[in-house]
């Protein structure tokens, strides 16, 4: 029998794709229609995504320990309608209130119980010995987005209307990836008698049998470790993503150029160009953890994102800015597969729902300071100079942290 372990991870790919891009890569290309139609200013727009960890950070210790005891599947699908209905709601809305409102809670509630955590679970339960590849594979599709959707979108909002592109992304929830998930979801090989990786074991490897408790994870130095070296990896990558197209046009990059015959603005591409460097970073990383120590692959990843960073900062030139955008793209789309491997690697598949779900309080905190340190830096200065220095300072801290990370601590 054909092992079903890499569906799981073309599915994931899927899910990954429209949770992270409808919600976040799209999201900077409707500010300008957000802000000349309903009032709003950058500072507002660039505060939903800050808030937004709030919720999820909350909603990820009781959603990420569910996941551990119940069917993976049932929490993806229903997330999938309630992520839907967020999206429909946004074709609405006539204030910045009610977009921050939706974001807080149906799009918070849909995305956590469908996207990153849900499938991370789905993919930790299917592979071991290829688990950092099959976590990156998956997560190609968070970055991929971030390539195709600003390209794509961009054209159709001058097509439809803003409205309605939110209806069709709801729709493509709806009507495409809820049934992918219904047809081709397994929650563990043993449902269809099957074992991790496709592979028997001819002897038995290394266990963690033991489940542990939020006390016992809490009192582990390398889950302290983890979870803040990749806090502060987020936090500097929300800093710099979430004002990039804005940040290139005022650096100069507003010229349009024709690709594949369509518009493209010299800024939107800067956006797309950093994401294909996530996709290919998800791809590397996702190997280099299989075969290396967690701390080297986490803190080559975290290096390359700090020179991106000072790159964007610097060079308004615009190859190099471009190259910047990409070695920034390269090292940020390691940090989710990296994350999840380094949990999983430390604390077992059984454990990592209820790890990651716990460690989000720590993460998802820190991660929209960046967004709301640039947000009021550039309110006073209308210049991303200093707060995209302090970003980059912030993967470099990062970088120390993840220098730390010993997989000894197994238990």
């Amino acid at each position: 029998m054909k092992f079903f372990g890499w569906r799981m991870v073309f599915t994931g790919l899927a899910v990954e794709f429209t949770v992270i891009g409808f919600l976040f890569y799209s999201f900077p290309i409707f500010w300008p229609y957000l802000i000349s139609e309903l009032g709003m200013t950058e500072s507002q727009l660039g505060m939903v995504t800050a808030f937004y960890f709030i919720p999820v950070a909350i909603l990820a210790i009781i959603i990420g320990r569910a996941l551990d005891k119940y069917s993976v599947k049932n929490f993806m699908m229903i997330g999938a309608i309630i992520y839907a209905a967020g999206l429909f709601s946004l074709s609405f809305i006539n204030s910045y209130w009610s977009l921050l409102t939706i974001y807080l809670t149906i799009l918070a509630l849909g995305s956590i119980m469908m996207g990153n955590l849900a499938v991370s679970k789905l993919i930790s339960n299917w592979f071991d010995k290829n688990a950092g590849r099959a976590l990156g594979i998956s997560a190609v599709g968070i970055s991929f987005s971030g390539v195709v959707l600003p390209l794509v979108v961009d054209p159709l909002l001058d097509l439809v209307g803003w409205r309605n592109v939110y209806v069709i992304f709801a729709s493509v929830i709806l009507f495409i990836i809820l049934p992918v998930i219904f047809f081709t979801v397994i929650d563990e090989p043993k449902t269809v008698n099957q074992v991790k990786d496709g592979i028997e074991k001819e002897y038995e490897e290394e266990s963690f049998s033991q489940e542990m408790t939020a006390k016992d994870l809490l009192s582990k130095k390398v889950f302290w470790i983890i979870s803040l070296a990749f806090a502060f990896q987020f936090l500097s990558m929300m800093g710099v993503l979430s004002f990039l197209p804005i940040h290139a046009s005022k650096m100069g990059l507003d010229k349009t150029w024709i690709l594949f015959g369509l518009p493209v603005k010299q800024y939107v591409f800067a956006y797309a160009l950093s994401a294909f460097g996530g996709v290919l970073g998800k791809i590397i990383f996702g190997y280099l953890i299989d075969i290396m120590k967690a701390a080297y692959p986490s803190m080559i990843a975290m290096f390359l994102q700090a020179i991106g960073i000072f790159g964007l900062t610097y060079f308004s030139e615009s190859s190099i800015f471009l190259l910047s955008a990409f070695i920034f793209g390269l090292g940020f789309g390691g940090a989710m597969p990296l994350m999840t491997a380094c949990f999983l690697k430390t604390f077992g598949a059984h454990n990592l729902g209820k790890a990651r779900g716990i460690s989000s309080p720590i993460v998802s905190p820190l991660q929209p300071i960046g967004v709301l340190i640039t947000s009021i830096l550039i309110g006073f200065q209308d210049t991303y100079f200093v707060a995209f220095n302090i970003m980059g300072c912030f993967a470099l801290i990062a970088m120390v942290l993840a220098s730390q990370i010993q997989e000894s601590e197994k238990i």
